[in-house]
């Protein structure tokens, strides 16, 4: 038997897909994250932040959904320490330091 692939979910940007085998079966998420990225350079060009009330950054379902899995989104002190690191910087609107 080969693998069987099957898209079962199709909304808001995300396709999740499973692929079955033998050995068991995965769940392939997808999002095109351009549209995401392109928000997030426009809106580095035009926000201030000036003032307490500040836009960190907006991040994809696909990297929460990494991140849960990880751990770290559901800690505020990692996800904390998540927005100062380089893996954070392409989803980041403001620049300083949490």
């Amino acid at each position: 038997m080969g693998e069987a692939r099957r898209r079962y979910l199709a909304r808001d940007g995300v396709t999740r897909t499973t692929i079955a085998d033998e050995g068991g079966f995965v769940i392939h998420s997808q999002q095109d994250v351009e549209p995401i990225l392109d928000s997030i350079a426009r809106d580095r060009e035009i926000m201030t932040n000036r003032g307490d009330n500040k836009v960190l950054g907006r991040l994809p379902m696909i990297v929460v959904e990494d991140l849960i899995r990880r751990g770290i989104y559901d800690d505020p002190d990692a996800f904390d320490r998540w927005w100062n690191t380089t893996e954070a910087n392409p989803w980041r609107i403001w620049g300083g330091r949490i």
